[in-house]
């Protein structure tokens, strides 16, 4: 305790002073972001008493949500303003820092694309013989919706999908170009019919199940000013060379994507199955109107429950935007 520190040097030495204080040290400065419609300082949960335990510097977290409907350049960046009494600096957030984690969208900064990724789906997770192609929904997160303008095109990349059953045979590949206000695109992979074909078993029929199938896709930004993607995208991804090894995620292996394209560099859109003749959706359609079926599923919905609903479009429609 104090008192018993106190007495064994015989008193106290009065010719210094000294401070105590179970709180460290703090640096108080008021820190305001600028440039942001919506923007917050975090408070880590189990954050370490000592980290901002200096006079001299400071950390403080923050997250941008919205950026200002203007801020499209690197001269009109985001910024932090801090101040001290009457002293006060303000500097500009780095562009690094508002792209977020790659892949970004543009290899340069030339814009500021906050928070954007380009996400893929696969739109069916099961595809019969009759139907052999697999469909992957591309779309663009983290826009302002709220703008009236659609994004640059400029800004809008291509995307390569590939369906990978074997790392060791060729695998088929097709691309697309994010396109129009919502920025989404449709990928139609083409299935081999061999993929189809049943192993040879000793099993019957009915229980001979297929592999399933891997999507990965790749983001490839726009080098010109064209609207054709690079002939990449629709180009065989043609298996590991037979100098690789083993491959698989993480193991060391090596992927011979045309451009340098390691799978560490690639998304997972989803896994495929495969079976023989036709896939039919199971539920009841609602159609409503010349346009648009929604199909219900059979069993009644339950609380808590994931429910997935699907949206049918006439194949000769026209329609280019609707609202559920």
């Amino acid at each position: 305790s104090d008192s018993q520190a106190a007495g064994v040097g015989g008193g106290s030495d009065s010719s210094q002073t000294r401070f105590s204080s179970s709180l460290p040290t703090y640096l108080p400065v008021q820190c305001q972001l600028s440039g942001a419609d919506s923007a917050f300082f975090l408070r880590e949960a189990n954050q370490e008493v000592m980290r901002n335990g200096s006079l001299s510097s400071r950390t403080e977290p923050f997250f941008l949500h919205q950026l200002e409907p203007a801020v499209a350049a690197p001269q009109s960046l985001p910024s932090v303003n801090c101040s001290y009494g009457n002293l006060s600096i303000e500097q500009p957030i780095p562009v690094e820092l508002l792209q977020g984690p790659a892949p970004h969208l543009l290899p340069t900064t030339n814009q500021v694309t906050l928070n954007w990724k380009v996400k893929g789906q696969v739109v069916v997770p099961k595809v019969g013989s009759t139907r052999p192609w697999i469909q992957v929904l591309f779309y663009l997160v983290g826009r302002r919706w709220d703008e009236p303008d659609p994004p640059p095109p400029a800004l809008l990349p291509c995307v390569r999908a590939i369906a990978i059953r074997d790392t060791s045979e060729a695998a088929p590949s097709a691309g697309c170009r994010l396109m129009g206000p919502s920025g989404i695109c449709v990928v139609r992979l083409e299935i081999p019919p061999a993929w189809f074909t049943p192993p040879q078993v000793r099993k019957r029929p009915p229980e001979v199940t297929l592999p399933s199938v891997d999507v990965y896709y790749s983001i490839i930004p726009m080098e010109r000013t064209g609207q054709e993607c690079p002939s990449i995208v629709n180009e065989p991804w043609r298996g590991q060379s037979a100098n690789t090894g083993p491959l698989g995620l993480g193991l060391g292996g090596q992927w011979s994507l045309g451009e340098d394209v390691s799978l560490q560099d690639m998304l997972k859109a989803g896994s495929v199955a495969m079976t023989f003749g036709m896939v039919s959706a199971k539920g009841e359609k609602l159609r409503l109107d010349e346009n648009v079926e929604v199909l219900v599923p059979p069993s009644p919905v339950r609380l808590g429950k994931t429910v997935a609903f699907g949206v049918y479009m006439k194949t000769g429609s026209n329609t280019e935007q609707f609202t559920l």
